[in-house]
């Protein structure tokens, strides 16, 4: 197999490489991006160890399948994101390099401690990226409250480190069984909250919508798909294989991450703004997700995460092109905007209906393996908590695509000439990159054997035997 640290020397090499040569920067950006992509397709499971010593005193990288799938999908996305958006990179070649470093270590290693490091790479670089909107006190809020997640994480696995005298996540989950409930309580919650600032879980998500919210068509979908997504990776690989739970923290954590599902939606439903629509909605997803890893239904999860990541690329794209054109993303002030914009309004369209959950996309086939899911297991309250969250979601999401499409205020005959100005939000390319990375969610939803396949490889994520549901299934199996 390739080895797995090439990921992130390559990233860091290359970032050296572009101080020197501060020209050509944003190629070599790209070329880093997409030598890291196609080396991610060639990544096999396994372990590998660094420096030569055996863990747990050594140093490893392990990648699974579920890592594997959040390697492939993650750098993926970084290279779509920086291809779209190649003309705004500018001065942050180096710094998106070295957030991609930070990114691949954060979902390979197998260590507590180098998660931490390659968490701060990770975060320094997003503290920096988030100050291009020169809004500096949400930076600064980012960066306080970032601070004390990174506080209370390393607080975490330095008591974890007193009680199993490790770090290495295989050894540390050995040994966590011999110990008491009150003894791992507080390490599990610091790491929880730490982990909880990047993954946007209430009360720690206070950063996100200023920072989102003002954040480019560069910056957006690198905060809303990469880095969130990312995080929730990581917080279910520690969630579910490595940190053992008691009935209460399992109940503390699934209500904390219920409560954040809700807000979420609602908050997202009274918005005007498109990128506040999204982030609200970002943040919701975050809490059922994080519910998925609680309850066990990882693989569930990982569909949402994919469903979610993709078509929050898609549409943040969009809506930082709504900004840079009309300088406002408010859709009462872009009525019937996709009116001129056509091909870019079906990626949107498809997108957004991918995410409330409509048959034939991805959204549609995560959600149904999440109600199974939960049915399988017993639970009868969170499938309505789900469903009633659903209908909000739709709401607010029709409502957003109505006024994008149809010009004209409420009660009018809907007409063109009523239409915003016309102006193309996209260049070519990033049209046919939108609408080429939403059909994926049509044929992801659509042919959900494939999706199965591709995404379980035939094993159990991190336990989880699902999927609950696939076509052969209702054909009676094969």
């Amino acid at each position: 197999m390739n080895n797995p640290v090439l990921l992130i020397i390559i990233p860091l090499l290359l970032a050296f490489v572009s101080v020197i040569i501060k020209k050509a920067g944003k190629w070599i950006l790209l070329l880093g991006v997409l030598i890291n992509t196609v080396l991610a397709f060639f990544i096999t499971t396994g372990e590998t160890i660094i420096g030569g010593f055996l863990p747990p005193a050594g140093i490893n990288l392990v990648v699974t399948q579920f890592t594997l799938v959040g390697v492939i999908l993650i750098n993926s996305l970084m290279l779509l994101t920086i291809i779209m958006s190649i003309d705004l990179v500018g001065k942050y070649s180096v710094i998106l390099l070295t957030a991609l470093a930070g990114i691949n270590g954060m979902l390979l290693t197998g260590d507590l401690f180098n998660l931490f490091i390659f968490m701060e790479i990770t975060v320094i670089a997003a503290y920096i990226l988030s100050a291009q909107a020169k809004k500096y006190h949400h930076t600064i809020t980012y960066l306080i409250i970032g601070s004390v997640g990174s506080t209370f994480y390393l607080l975490g696995i330095i008591l974890l480190y007193h009680l199993t005298g490790s770090l290495n996540m295989a050894d540390v989950a050995a040994k966590l069984p011999l110990l008491t409930t009150k003894e791992l309580l507080v390490p599990i919650l610091l790491i929880f909250i730490g982990i909880g600032v990047e993954v946007k879980l209430l009360p720690v998500s206070g950063w996100v919508k200023g920072v989102y919210a003002h954040a480019n068509r560069l910056i957006a979908p690198l905060f809303a798909s990469i880095i969130a997504g990312t995080a929730l990776f990581v917080f279910g690989k520690l969630f579910v294989s490595v940190l053992p739970l008691s009935d209460t923290l399992t109940m503390l954590i699934l209500v904390m991450s219920v409560m954040t599902f809700v807000f979420g939606e609602f908050a997202a439903f009274k918005q005007k703004q498109v990128k506040e629509i999204l982030l609200f909605s970002s943040i919701g997803q975050a809490g059922l997700i994080t519910a998925l890893f609680i309850s066990g239904l990882v693989y569930a999860a990982v569909i949402l995460i994919i469903s979610n990541v993709v078509s929050k690329l898609i549409m943040f794209t969009i809506a930082g092109a709504f900004t840079e054109k009309y300088q406002t993303d408010n859709y009462h002030s872009l009525s019937g905007v996709f009116v001129h914009n056509k091909i870019t309004g079906i990626a949107f369209t498809i997108a957004a209906l991918s995410m409330t959950g409509i048959p034939l996309l991805i959204g549609f086939y995560a959600k149904l393996n999440i109600l199974i899911g939960f049915f399988h297991a017993g639970n009868y309250v969170l499938p309505v908590i789900v469903l009633l969250m659903t209908i909000v979601e739709g709401a607010y999401i029709i409502k957003l695509l109505l006024a994008l499409w149809a010009p004209g205020k409420e009660g009018q005959v809907s007409l063109e000439s009523f239409a915003v100005e016309k102006k193309q939000l996209l260049s070519v390319k990033n049209t046919a990159i939108c609408l080429i990375v939403a059909l994926v969610l049509i044929v992801g939803g659509t042919l959900i054997d494939t999706t199965s396949k591709i995404v379980t490889n035939g094993q159990p994520l991190l336990g989880d035997e699902s999927p609950y549901f696939i076509i052969s299934q209702s054909k009676g199996g094969e």
